[in-house]
Order: C-alpha cells, then structure tokens, then sequence
C-alpha cells in the first residue's frame, strides 16, 4: 500500500498546486470578518486627533525645545483646570454658607434691631435691616431662595410682585442712591412688608 507521500512524490507539480489550492480554499483557512462596531467613531476620533498628533510630532521633532515646550503646555492646561475647579467649588461653597448663616438668622431678631437703630436715628441701618427681615421671611414661605449674594433684582424677578417693586426702589434709592431714609420709607417698611409675604404665602 502507498503511502501519503508516496503519493505526493507521484503527483506532477500542476496537481500538488490544484491539491494546495483546494486545501487552502476551505472555510478553516479564510480570515475571519470579525465585527468592529466602534470602527465609525474610531476612524472619527483618528481624523479628528490627526492634526493634534502632526503638531506633537513636529514640535517633538525640535529636540529638547519641543520636549521643553511642551511641557509647559501640559502644566499651563493643568493649572488652568486647577483654577476653574477651584472657583467653582468656592462659589457652591459660598452660597452654602451663605444659606447656613441665613438659617442662624432671625427675622424678628432683625426687626427687633431695626426698631433700636430707627429709635437711634439711623434710619438707614433701620431700612436695611427690616429689608433683610423681610428677604428672611419670604424664604421661610419658600417664596424665594435666601443667600448672602442674592440681589434685589433677582427677588423682583422671582416675586413679580408689584408691593415688593415699591419696597425695592426705596431701598434701593436710599442704599445705592445715597437719598437719606426717612420716616414714612420705615413707616411704608413696616406696613409693606407683612402684607407682601401674606401675599406671598398665598
């Protein structure tokens, strides 16, 4: 009995490369069209970091003054970050302890005090203080969000409120305008105010 090679000593070299061309046509043999899901993004993500990675490399091709260069980009981009993160954690923390420290006050405390400065004469310190009351209240109703640094302005945009536009001018007449308070500013205080957070309790 022949054996293998035996027999593929007596094949002709046109028949071995028929015989290796059947063998090498069976499916074991072919590559594998493996699926590449991310191959869109890939190639996106590849033309987009192209000119990123041309001027790396020709910056790197400067020896020592590219690599120097360099360096001072990654750490000028590190503190920059640095700096944003920072202010941005100090402002979440600002308004933080400005609504704590709102939470210690107490508007009848305030107007407690208002009545001693209006019986001193300081009828501005008077007016600031029965505004501030007032800012005070309107936040335990939940009409607006009380803070350190919340403006007048932006109370009048979240109340719409026409009594609270009249106490806001004369505050802020008085506060920012310099006109010197006077008793009916503290009289038109101490009525406004009450029916203003009645209204907004409502």
């Amino acid at each position: 009995m022949a054996t293998l090679a035996e027999g593929w000593l007596a094949q002709g070299p046109d028949d071995a490369r028929d015989d290796a061309r059947r063998i090498l046509e069976r499916d074991e043999y072919q590559p594998k069209d493996v699926p590449r899901p991310f191959r869109g993004v890939l190639n996106w993500m590849a033309d987009r970091l192209e000119p990123v990675v041309d001027a790396l490399d020709r910056l790197l091709g400067h020896g020592w003054l590219g690599i120097l260069v360099l360096g001072a980009l990654v750490v000028l981009a590190i503190a920059v970050a640095g700096l944003a993160i920072r202010r941005r954690n100090a402002a979440v923390a600002g308004t933080g302890r400005g609504a704590r420290r709102a939470a210690r006050l107490d508007p009848d405390d305030l107007d407690r005090e208002a009545a001693e400065a209006e019986r001193r004469g300081d009828l501005e310190r008077a007016l600031r203080l029965r505004f501030r009351a007032g800012l005070l209240r309107l936040d335990q109703v939940g009409a607006i969000r009380f803070h350190d640094g919340v403006t007048s302005r932006q109370v009048a945009a979240d109340l719409r409120s026409p009594q609270f536009d009249a106490l806001r001018t004369t505050f802020d007449e008085v506060v920012y305008g310099r006109r010197p308070a006077s008793t009916p500013d503290l009289d038109q205080a101490r009525t406004r105010w009450p029916e203003l957070v009645d209204e907004a309790r409502r």
